[in-house]
């Protein structure tokens, strides 16, 4: 189990996107199977405002253009994955799936909250997996058909999803508008965005470790577009899976917290920065240009109207099984 604390990004609504190539971006689609205490219920006014936002944080990632493989079990080709339960009544409890549909271009996330008596905002993973069939279906489900995560030297990702826990002991906050200031809520747009890009391989990927590279503080991540982006190898924290502490990334060359540290403050927002999207690009995913964040929300706020029901970095910790 790797410790991770943490955690965003704006979105546009399920099915918008600014892109004219909307069909070829990477499709997050939540599974509210295993929500087994209503937490993301569509009969409640707080379970919608909380899939509203989850939708918001997976448009963060609408302008990947990777080509998916579908995954598609027939006859003797199947496959299943154990993962930690999103509503766990304690840590351990898993939750097997067997013979998941997995669309072309698209990634499953199943999500659920359950009550832990701590600073723990949630867990995000992608299980374990086992296939069976023709060599083709196993090199699908292994890679997602991005060949680069099979070579000798790694240089891609495919996931088939994952999985988020989220605390519900926590005082969320379930807006999409700024939290106030000096709130002691957590931002849920913070964590769904960073948990999502730890699912894309920020910090788990064979292909993130394969750019660690070990100095006499620990680890650097090496990764091509990231250096470029900050001048020199740039440091992780002590579990290799975020930004050290104090490393500044930038959005429209302004410097910013980055979302991939491991902590935000209460009442804080925080968006990928162009240190954290250059990482995702180092790894493997195909990232076009990424638009200023505040452009993205003025255009969001005005179609919030429209879709009538939707209506600064907080406190550790998340973690990532």
């Amino acid at each position: 189990m790797r410790l991770h604390h943490k955690i965003i990004q704006l979105a546009l609504l399920s099915g918008l996107t600014l892109s004219a190539n909307a069909a070829q971006a990477i499709e997050i689609v939540f599974d509210y199977r295993f929500d087994r205490h209503g937490w993301f219920s569509d009969s409640t006014t707080d379970g919608l405002a909380r899939r509203g936002v989850l939708q918001q944080a997976a448009s963060a990632f609408t302008h990947f253009s990777d080509s998916l493989s579908a995954i598609t079990p027939r006859d003797d080709n199947s496959w299943n994955v154990s993962f930690q339960h999103p509503s766990w009544a304690n840590w351990l409890e898993r939750v097997t799936v067997n013979n998941l549909d997995v669309a072309q271009d698209s990634m499953v996330v199943f999500v659920g909250a359950s009550s832990f008596n701590g600073s723990v905002l949630g867990a995000a993973g992608s299980g374990n997996v086992r296939a069976s069939g023709d060599q083709g279906f196993i090199d699908t489900i292994a890679t997602r058909g991005q060949q680069g995560a099979v070579d000798n030297a790694l240089t891609d990702f495919g996931p088939w999803g994952g999985s988020i826990w989220f605390n519900s002991h926590i005082n969320w906050y379930s807006g999409l508008d700024d939290p106030i200031a000096g709130s002691t809520q957590a931002d849920l747009l913070t964590t769904v965005t960073h948990e999502l890009a730890h699912l894309l391989g920020f910090g788990l990927a064979d292909s993130w470790n394969a750019l660690l590279q070990r100095n006499d503080q620990g680890y650097i991540f090496t990764g091509a577009n990231a250096v470029a982006e900050y001048g020199a190898g740039i440091p992780v924290d002590g579990s290799a899976g975020h930004w050290a502490y104090g490393v500044v990334g930038s959005i429209d060359g302004q410097p910013v917290p980055n979302l991939m540290d491991p902590s935000t403050a209460a009442g804080n927002r925080e968006y990928l920065s162009d240190l954290d999207y250059a990482a995702l690009r180092d790894i493997g995913w195909q990232v076009s240009a990424v638009p200023e964040p505040s452009t993205i929300w003025m255009l969001l706020l005005g179609l919030v109207g429209v879709f009538g029901r939707w209506r600064r970095k907080t406190r550790p910790l998340d973690l990532d099984a």
